[in-house]
């Protein structure tokens, strides 16, 4: 279980790191023209931001919660 918890816990912080690193890039080009394809891509992917943020968190708190259940 110590491997489970801690590819989940793995997984949650990149996926997490990852969305900070796409609303950052996303902030940082607002200013730049895009085409309507991108923009809606870009919006539709903000938009899924707070449930994916959710989904990572979880991830993280599942991953803790079975790293302290085998160690402890």
């Amino acid at each position: 279980m110590t491997g489970l918890g801690a590819a989940l816990a793995g997984t949650g912080l990149v996926w997490l790191a990852g969305l900070g690193v796409f609303s950052l890039a996303c902030k940082l080009s607002a200013t730049e023209p895009r085409g309507p394809r991108d923009t809606r891509r870009i919006a539709a992917w903000q938009r899924r931001c707070p449930w994916v943020t959710a989904v990572c968190v979880m991830l993280i708190a599942a991953g803790v919660g079975l790293l302290a259940m085998t160690s402890g």
